[in-house]
């Protein structure tokens, strides 16, 4: 085995690893808060038109172009 030091982590895997936890969190937020916004808790809220449906609904909706959104963006600016 070899006694060599190992090299510090570089500056550029760390911007990169928060990059893409940001675009994670920002996910999860919004995933949470569709997926709370459906509870019986919140039924008002989600009931609530817009542009002719109901917001809980668009929300849930919204799931998948935003994650693919996300994606792109990771895509685009992860290099």
């Amino acid at each position: 085995m070899s006694d060599a030091p190992v090299p510090p982590p570089s500056p550029a895997l760390g911007r990169k690893a928060m990059f893409c936890f940001s675009l994670f969190l920002l996910f999860f937020v919004f995933y949470m808060g569709a997926a709370v916004l459906q509870t019986p808790t919140f039924a008002d809220i989600a009931s609530r038109p817009v542009a002719g449906m109901p917001l809980g609904f668009i929300l849930s909706l919204l799931i998948f172009p935003v994650s693919w959104a996300l994606i792109a963006v990771f895509f685009v600016k992860g290099r």
